[in-house]
Order: C-alpha cells, then structure tokens, then sequence
C-alpha cells in the first residue's frame, strides 16, 4: 500500500479576518449559505484575501489545488487496485481522508458544496459506506494514519532523487504539500527525508502521478 499525504492544503472556511469582507459577504447571499459555511477560494476572494493578508492571495484559498489532485489519483490504476491511500491534511489541521472506492464530482463547484458540507458534518455516507470523513489533527496525525515508517517528504530543495529510486518497497509514505507556493507550515521536514525528483518545482498532481506510476510498474500494473 502506497500513501499519498497532502500536507497543508489551503482548504479552509472563510478565516474570522474576513467575515465582515463585503463582497465575501455578497458570495454568501448569492450561495445562499452563511459566511462561515463556505470555502475561502482565491479564484472569487483573490482581493479580499489581498486586502485582509497581504501577500497571501496566491496561496490561501486554493481547493481547485486539491480537486484536480484528487481527479488524478483517483483515475489512476492504483487506486482501483486498492493500493493507494490518500490522506489530506489542511492548514487548519483537518485531516481528510478518502473512501478509496469514492467518487468525486468532477465538476468544481460541486466539489466545493462537497467539501463545506464534510467540514460541517464531518462525514458523507452512503448506503452505510463512509465516503469521506473529517477529522482533527495534526501533521503527524495524518501520517500516523498511513501506518508507516518509511517516509519521503518531497521539496524542490530536497536531495536529487530518480522517482525509482524512491519507490522501490512496499508500505511507503509519501509527503507532498499542499499548496501552490511557499514552503510548508507544518514540521514536515521532521518526519522523512527530503527529496527532489526534478530541477524545477513541479505541481502537486505531477509528483503525484510520477509516484503512482512508477509505483504500478513496480508492482507490475502496467
């Protein structure tokens, strides 16, 4: 079993700065949901999050980060083999964690009313499945959660590494942040070796598909 652990995900409600933000404040009536229901999202909020935290507008309120992560490995052949595990730790120190068998909307926004309705109730069901399920906790709550000692923590400045090289055993424990720039918030350095598999930074769903892949040829997948 291979897990993914998404490390600081710029997933969050909308922060108490900007509850009295007017055009947050006209989103919320448009949605029809209260102010602290919805996600902060840049691609609407990118100059209320200027105003409120200057320098943070790039970073802050990125879900459509973590959507497309999601629609890349739940597409790929580990996951339907059941060998894949994705865990998703945000800034606010949610942990999110993934029926294997879930799928997602592939249509954005309905992936968000998804997303604030797991924050509000904390798990989705259906049928008696948990399709998802929200909890709290750290960092370190997260990777706990892949039952793991063997872990590699990705950072553009990490030691140069061939992908192989980083997937050659079984029960490994990948770390990847969650977020568009910057550097993680959370201690992960401390809990696996850094490493870089390319000379530039690269997004999030390419690392992630690079370990997958070469994770199903190692497993003859493929």
């Amino acid at each position: 079993m291979i897990s993914l652990v998404i490390a600081d995900a710029e997933i969050e409600t909308i922060p108490p700065e900007l509850s009295r933000d007017f055009n947050i404040i006209n989103l919320a009536k448009k949605r029809g949901k209260s102010i602290d229901q919805i996600l902060l999202d840049s691609n609407y909020m990118h100059s209320s999050i200027d105003r409120h935290f200057p320098g943070e507008s790039n970073r802050r309120g990125r879900p459509d980060i973590i959507h497309t992560l999601i629609m890349v490995v739940q597409d790929s052949i580990l996951n339907r083999e059941k060998q894949l595990r994705l865990i998703i730790h945000t800034r606010m120190n949610k942990i999110i964690t993934i029926n294997p068998d879930t799928r997602l909307p592939r249509s954005y926004n309905r992936f968000v009313g998804l997303i604030e309705s797991l924050l509000m109730k904390k798990r989705i069901e259906s049928d008696g499945m948990v399709l998802l399920e929200c909890l709290e906790g750290s960092l370190m709550d997260a990777v706990k959660l892949s039952h793991s000692h063997k872990i590699v923590v990705f950072s553009p400045a990490g030691e140069r590494k061939t992908i192989d090289d980083l997937t050659q055993e079984d029960n490994m424990t990948y770390i990847i942040g969650g977020f568009s720039e910057g550097d993680y918030i959370s201690d992960a350095y401390s809990m696996g070796k850094s490493c870089s598999i390319y000379r530039d930074e690269l997004t999030i769903w390419t690392v992630a598909s690079e370990i997958i892949t070469a994770s199903e040829r190692r497993l003859g997948l493929v």
